[in-house]
């Protein structure tokens, strides 16, 4: 069990080594069985994990205040079981298309080696290093398609996230001068004394707003929809699904080590900001793609305000909906994916009848819609329940999510359109069968209807309280649906001109680069009035 941290990271690494180097595609067939390896090491650990509760490996016999260590608790565990799935998944999904490509298997493997690292590392300056490394591989994930689009997207994500990531450094120095280590463990004990130092609220500034950017968080989400839009399918359901969740794992620690609590009610206005900026400009899109980016940004919204408190119902709602969300937001992605490539369009008014011309791909994908919207049954509607249920005696919180709701199925009731109808661009039959879709959707509904002991086992939380089968959960679900069908046919379908001008706008890479500068500016005003 000692050396499994280990094994999960380097063996995804160097199968990546092997198939670039082999360069034949017969070298591909390695990652799964590397796959395989690592789900079995995965479900080992996890057994083994359970006696223990808290695993830590520090590298090379170094005391762990300067050496190298791996630390995992529930939390990295559970990223690192949904990460092994999720890109199962996605290998299982991109083997028709890509099983002659050595260099798409080296990169997504190397990907995912760089993940597992990043959710495992209990070392800032290894987490920076991790983190970067995601980030440039993504880059050429994105520009995979070599086209103008792709181009200037994945340079606009690597330029803008790597200025994000700079904070993060100058950050890790301030902490550094303080503490005196880089071990995220020791230097949460540390600042437990010296919290209300000027310093140590700067350097958590200067992190959380890196985070940001990797997590989109309003305002510099910018570079999510070009990116999320210019990448295949499978790298879209990657970047969404996991990816950029690496940011919310990195708040999740972050708030761990440095135990400030001050910052709570500016993070609930953050994500409440972000979801329904996310939901508005979702609603104004024609592009499919676009419609699921924005929702991911709304979604990572929805989580922070569940993260916001760092304890308490609504986190653990919080934390859930991080994983539930990977996993209808994958399913939606591949289930688009497989749209675009028999259509050959990706506009909402131009692909019609997709329910007679791919029946099974069509009941995936309302199963993922299900999901994201909180139908009772599914695995959104426990993690959204959770968070609503919490903020309950909070009228104006509760208000907030009823909003954020609303907007969501409003955005899914106007995709709903291409199941209908009869189109007159069909092109040819999708490559990709329906395994992966499949095993997506069977996830949805076990995360929904086996939430309890899942939960438990994973974080000893009690969920009872959630009941799929209440009459007044889908009275509110009908009501909510309803709402938001009046809400698209009144606004939203008619296509009028401010409708036209959110969907045209754009933010330039100057303007991004300010909007940081703001967010990074008002946290430093919040921490000096409230903090």
């Amino acid at each position: 069990m000692d050396y499994i941290p280990i094994i999960l990271i380097f063996l995804p690494l160097l199968t990546s080594i092997i198939i670039y180097i082999a360069d034949d595609k017969r070298a591909n067939a390695l990652a799964f069985v590397t796959q395989i390896a690592l789900i079995f090491a995965t479900l080992q650990y996890y057994f083994s994990f359970r006696n223990i509760g808290v695993h830590k490996l520090t590298l090379g016999g170094w005391d762990q205040f300067i050496g190298i260590t791996l630390r995992n608790d529930y939390i990295s565990v559970s990223f690192i079981l949904t990460s092994v799935f999720i890109w199962s998944i996605v290998l299982i999904y991109g083997w028709p298309k890509h099983r002659k490509d050595t260099k798409y298997h080296f990169f997504l493997l190397m990907q995912q080696g760089c993940f597992l690292g990043l959710v495992q590392t209990n070392d800032l300056f290894n987490f920076f290093l991790f983190i970067e490394l995601t980030t440039m591989i993504s880059t050429i994930l994105i520009l995979y398609k070599n086209d103008g689009y792709s181009i200037r997207a994945g340079l606009f994500y690597l330029l803008f996230n790597s200025i994000g990531m700079l904070f993060f450094l100058i950050g890790i120095i301030m902490v550094y001068m303080i503490s005196g280590t880089l071990n995220m463990e020791v230097t949460s004990y540390k600042l437990m004394v010296i919290r209300d130092l000027g310093l140590v609220k700067l350097s958590f500034i200067f992190m959380i707003a890196a985070v940001g950017v990797k997590s989109a968080f309003f305002p510099v989400y910018n570079w999510l929809p070009k990116a999320h839009g210019a990448a295949p399918a499978s790298i879209s359901a990657l970047l969404s699904g996991l990816l950029v969740k690496s940011g919310l794992y990195g708040f999740i620690r972050l708030n761990q080590m440095f135990g400030l609590e001050g910052f709570k009610s500016f993070f609930i206005a953050v994500g409440f900001i972000t979801a329904v900026s996310g939901v508005v400009f979702a609603l104004c899109q024609k592009d499919i793609k676009q419609i699921l980016a924005f929702h991911t940004i709304s979604q990572v919204g929805l989580i922070l305000i569940g993260l916001s408190t760092m304890e308490g119902m609504q986190y653990y709602g919080g934390l859930l909906h991080i994983f539930n969300h990977a996993i209808f937001k994958t399913l939606l992605f591949l289930c688009v994916g497989n749209i675009i490539t028999v259509y050959d369009s990706r506009r909402i008014t131009e692909i019609r009848g997709v329910f007679r011309t791919m029946p099974f791909l069509s009941v995936f994908m309302i199963i993922g819609m299900l999901s994201i919207t909180g139908s009772p049954l599914f695995n959104g509607f426990v993690s959204k329940s959770i968070i609503k249920y919490s903020f309950s005696d909070f009228p104006v919180l509760d208000t907030m999510i009823n909003i954020i709701n609303i907007g969501t199925a409003a955005s899914f009731i106007k995709f709903s359109q291409v199941f209908f109808g009869k189109s007159e661009t069909l092109m040819g039959e999708s490559k990709t069968d329906n395994l992966s879709l499949f095993l997506l959707s069977i996830a949805c509904l076990v995360m929904g209807l086996f939430h309890v002991p899942i939960t438990r086992e994973l974080w000893g939380v009690e969920l009872h309280h959630i009941n799929l089968l209440s009459l007044e959960k889908w009275f509110i679900y009908f009501l909510t649906l309803f709402i938001g069908f009046f809400i698209y046919k009144l606004l939203i379908e008619k296509d009028y001109k401010l409708v036209k001008s959110i969907r045209h706008s754009s933010i330039s890479f100057e303007a991004s680069n300010i909007l940081l500068v703001l967010f990074v500016s008002l946290m430093i005003l919040w921490s000096r009035v409230m903090v």
